[in-house]
């Protein structure tokens, strides 16, 4: 055991000389230094993995300042955006109801001009006019016009039906990610599901 021998000699120095020695080698070297040597050479191996602890841990903690600022930055815009469309599906919505209003204020008068001739026939069944094919010819337009519209009409009234289910299922999706959010214990947990309900309310909003 010369190589331990030497090594003892040199002392704390020579600490380096541990990495070419097997464990046992190492074993024996260490318990040939004196108390104190032990004592410091103990030190610097405790000082040296501190070090490196703190250094992991330091970046460890930037590396994840940064994910969630940039978790932070993600969640803001996403808000935005759906406040963006929440309002926009409000604007739909109340230039959809104008289109409908409007198209019943057009059809009004179509209304009372086919009750009017339809009266007028049921009364004046055997006056000439009334018997005409022109008369016939007006009311059958006037019959087909006034179905067309109230046609158009149930297919605008339809479609504001789905605007606003599809308005309160975007309110209510993000009220919904804040209750889900707040109940869940895990902040990892809490951002996979917030994701997940952002997700859903994206693919509302675009189908």
């Amino acid at each position: 055991m010369e190589t331990v021998g030497k090594s003892s000699k040199s002392g704390v120095g020579k600490s380096s000389g541990i990495k070419r020695m097997n464990k046992k080698e190492a074993s024996e070297w260490f318990q040939n230094l004196s108390l104190a040597e032990q004592l410091l050479l103990k030190q610097k191996a405790n000082s040296s993995s501190s070090s490196e602890e703190r250094k992991t841990k330091t970046k460890t903690k930037t590396e994840m300042h940064e994910r969630e600022r940039e978790l932070i930055l993600k969640r803001q815009s996403e808000h935005e955006a759906r406040m963006k469309a929440q309002l926009q599906s409000k604007a739909e919505i109340t230039q959809q109801i104008q289109k409908c209003q409007e198209m019943h204020r057009r059809l009004i008068p179509l209304q009372m001009r086919l009750n009017q001739m339809k009266l007028h026939e049921s009364h004046n069944t055997y006056h000439r006019y009334t018997q005409s094919s022109h008369f016939y010819f007006k009311l059958g337009n006037l019959e087909a016009k006034v179905s067309n519209e109230l046609r158009l009409i149930q297919n605008e009234e339809r479609a504001l039906f789905d605007m606003h289910h599809r308005h309160h299922c975007i309110k209510n999706s993000i009220k919904d990610i804040v209750a889900k959010i707040t109940a869940l214990p895990n902040p990892h947990t809490r951002r996979i599901q917030a994701k997940k309900c952002v997700d859903n309310i994206y693919n509302l909003m675009t189908v």
